[in-house]
């Protein structure tokens, strides 16, 4: 199984904005095959049931919960028929909202297209109640984080979200066990081991690059190594096509 990760779909000179074209273009290799997009409730079946994920497994998800998740990546997965999971901050959803927040833009999703995304059919997850990195916090302050985005976001879809990403993928021990009161599966960053369902509260992604071309993005889908070494194989694929092009 492969957990791609991505944040910001727009042309933005950021590294965690992947431009529209290479979106849908990656979207159209997934949707081809020989990959099988997944969902979150797949991953929860095989965890509670054992029920085995299909060859060449892939899950997209998104961080921070962007209005531009719903404007620009949701009418391709719709076209495409792609399940896909959001991850979202609760703070961002109400008046407390920071004036601020830590991400390469502003606009956040609101409600209603939180709510959009999921009449879609298609899953929340939380990412923390403000953004803040958990491992940096008090007890209390680790406490709310984590129960604050759960409650908001079960308030507001009517029911509670299953799955936590770790803002900046930023976890320890302290952290997974406050994760793991109150929800089954957590979502990790580029880390140097493959997502694996008996230690849930890790499960590795691979950060989709900006500039991968899309024999990168192959390369990355295909490779048998971690997240980490995925990543590096995808950028070595576009190093070598540009030596191999250069006169």
């Amino acid at each position: 199984m492969k957990i791609l990760m991505y944040h910001l779909i727009e042309d933005l000179p950021s590294p965690m904005a992947v431009p529209p074209d290479r979106f849908r273009e990656q979207m159209e290799l997934l949707a081809g095959g020989p990959y099988t997009a997944v969902t979150e409730d797949d991953l929860h079946t095989m965890l509670t049931q054992g029920r085995p994920l299909p060859p060449n497994a892939v899950l997209l998800t998104f961080d921070d919960g962007y209005a531009n998740t719903v404007t620009t990546a949701l009418p391709v997965l719709e076209q495409l028929g792609l399940p896909a999971l959001m991850a979202v901050c609760g703070g961002y959803l109400t008046d407390q909202r920071p004036r601020h927040v830590p991400h390469p833009a502003q606009e956040t999703a609101d409600p209603d297209q939180v709510q959009q995304w999921t009449a879609s059919g298609r899953d929340v997850a939380a990412h923390s109640y403000t953004h803040r990195r958990l491992t940096a916090l008090s007890e209390r302050a680790l406490a709310w984080q984590t129960a604050g985005d759960h409650e908001a976001l079960a308030d507001l879809l009517g029911r509670p979200p299953r799955t936590f990403a770790y803002p900046y993928g930023a976890y320890d021990p302290r952290v997974q066990r406050a994760v793991a009161g109150l929800y089954p599966l957590a979502l990790a960053t580029d880390d140097h081991h493959q997502p694996d369902l008996r230690h849930p509260y890790a499960l590795s992604r691979i950060q989709v690059d900006p500039g991968w071309s899309l024999h990168a993005f192959r390369t990355a889908l295909d490779s048998p190594a971690d997240p980490a070494a995925a990543q590096r194989a995808a950028r070595a694929a576009d190093a070598l096509t540009t030596t191999r092009a250069t006169p």
